[in-house]
């Protein structure tokens, strides 16, 4: 009887089985859907992969800084600040930056990195952190190596360095890569000579396995390196850019005749420049014009043919070339960025160029006064005043646009140079730099011993050039990596060749 009773019971009992364990399998897919889809396990897996690149693409990349803190942001220091100040090692921080640049058109971040030792260098855990943030959202790494850097004292760190960095940062998914080789850019090579660079190059990359782009004026690098750029091309007292693009465009492809190999160009542009805060006395400062000095930048880089274009800079604030949203421009240089680099990827070179927006017309220029005085007007934003006749002499003062000097006095030795008055102290100014008015045949012509001495300069290291290892370089170590990056000073001369940090006339 108990067998016979429970019989009509069986089928509703097996259902209900079923219905409860068809129930926990579909509670557990959903608590397996949640994890895969926290916001933790978003940010560590890869949404997609980077693109491969081809040495065919026309790529833009930007220079970006990872030195940067809380205490970072005054106005006592930088002239403009980040619309969201923020700290370097946040990685929500790295995103959105990515996220920013991959909406300018910008393919890879440049990162600035100073090897991978030294207790105060935070630049080489917050490389490790952004490949991963690229690799997050199919973006794209690649090292701008500080061969300056304080912890890369002697021949023998800056070897080991390159080594750690092609094979542990370069083997990250998300490296930058072109043909499946790693590319490096290199910032002061000339630190080292070329021998000592070729030996370096046979313990690190004797096949040429990765792409090494070097920098500076001097193109004889290439004997070594892959490829060239110039860090900045925005001098003091300024170079006509599309001059500067088409001449080392030119020695670049001279150097692939030369060395039987290709050597890639690599041009730069940037918005403006403005480091008289961190530099006070020898800074100097470009204006950004509303953007028709970046539009005029982006002009002259594509007329050049170059391969790819690198943007100086996404961040760097001290020297006042970045692109980042800011207080005071907000997001109008992205804008533009993601405007050229569309125009540039389109086609770029020469025919781009031509078909682009022409550079606004000069201004109109005001009617100077008559003086009844030789008289010399400053033509420039911000002009040195020095103590004579060369960027060797100290400088005295900065005169502002419009400034009118009387003119007491030139030597024809330094024919580019006027003595003049100022606040009841004689100077001499850059005479490019200056419009002159007024009876100039009234000039005195001064006697040699009326000019002053120019000063003796003091002697650099040379760095060692031995065979491995070598001396170290003198270095300071004593400061943070933020107060180091002050110390990067670009080559600004009229003649592109390089000078001493005193460098505007």
């Amino acid at each position: 009887m108990p067998l016979a009773s429970s019989t009509p019971d069986a089928p509703i009992q097996l259902r209900l089985g079923w219905r409860i364990f068809l129930t926990l399998v579909l509670l557990s897919l959903l608590a397996l859907l949640g994890l895969w889809l926290s916001p933790d396990t978003l940010k560590a897996a890869p949404s997609s992969r980077p693109a491969a690149q081809s040495s065919g693409d026309p790529l833009v990349l930007a220079f970006y800084y990872t030195w940067f803190d809380e205490q970072t942001w005054t106005y006592d220091r930088l002239s403009d600040l980040p619309a969201q100040p923020y700290a370097s090692r946040d990685r929500e921080v790295m995103g959105r930056h990515i996220q920013q640049a991959q909406g300018a058109g910008i393919d890879a971040f440049l990162v600035a990195w100073y090897g991978p030792h030294g207790d105060s260098n935070q630049t080489e855990p917050n490389l490790a952190a952004m490949l991963d943030e690229a690799a997050a959202r199919g973006f794209r790494i690649g090292i701008l190596f500080e061969t300056d850097s304080p912890f890369l004292g002697n021949v023998g760190a800056v070897t080991d360095a390159l080594q750690q960095a092609l094979s542990r940062h370069a083997s990250h998914p998300a490296y930058l890569r072109v043909d499946g080789r790693p590319v490096l850019f290199f910032w002061r090579p000339t630190l080292y000579s070329v021998d000592t660079w070729q030996a370096i190059r046979q313990q690190v990359d004797p096949g040429h396995t990765s792409i090494w782009i070097g920098e500076g004026v001097d193109t004889s690098y290439l004997a070594v390196f892959d490829g060239h750029h110039l860090y900045s091309n925005t001098w003091n007292p300024p170079a006509d850019l599309y001059s500067v693009n088409q001449k080392f465009a030119g020695q670049v492809a001279a150097a692939r005749e030369r060395f039987g190999s290709y050597k890639f160009w690599v041009a730069t542009v940037m918005p403006g420049y403005n480091d008289v805060r961190i530099r006070p006395g020898v800074g100097f400062v470009q204006d950004r014009e509303g953007g028709n000095y970046f539009a005029r930048s982006w002009q002259a880089a594509m007329a050049s043919n170059p391969n790819w274009i690198v943007i100086n800079s996404f961040n760097e604030w001290p020297e006042g070339t970045y692109i980042e949203p800011s207080a005071a421009f907000g997001e109008q240089y992205l804008a533009l960025a993601g405007q050229w680099s569309g125009q540039f990827k389109a086609g770029g070179g020469v025919a781009v160029a031509a078909a682009q927006v022409p550079a606004p017309p000069p201004p109109t220029p005001t009617p100077l006064p008559t003086p009844a005085v030789p008289t010399a007007y400053v033509t420039v934003f911000l002009l040195n005043l020095r103590a004579g006749p060369g960027t060797d002499y100290p400088i005295l003062d900065q005169l502002a646009q419009g400034t009118a000097l009387p003119i007491t006095g030139h030597h024809p030795t330094w024919p580019e140079w006027w003595q003049v008055e100022y606040g009841g102290q004689t100077g001499w100014v850059y005479a490019p730099m200056v419009q002159t008015a007024g009876p100039l045949e009234q000039v005195p012509l001064l006697p040699v011993e009326a000019v002053p001495q120019a000063p003796t300069p003091t002697a650099t290291p040379e760095p060692a050039t031995e065979a491995l290892p070598s001396q170290p370089l003198a270095q300071t170590t004593s400061q943070t990596s933020f107060q180091l990056a002050f110390q990067m000073s670009p080559v600004h001369a009229a003649d592109m060749a390089p000078v001493k940090p005193v460098l505007s006339h």
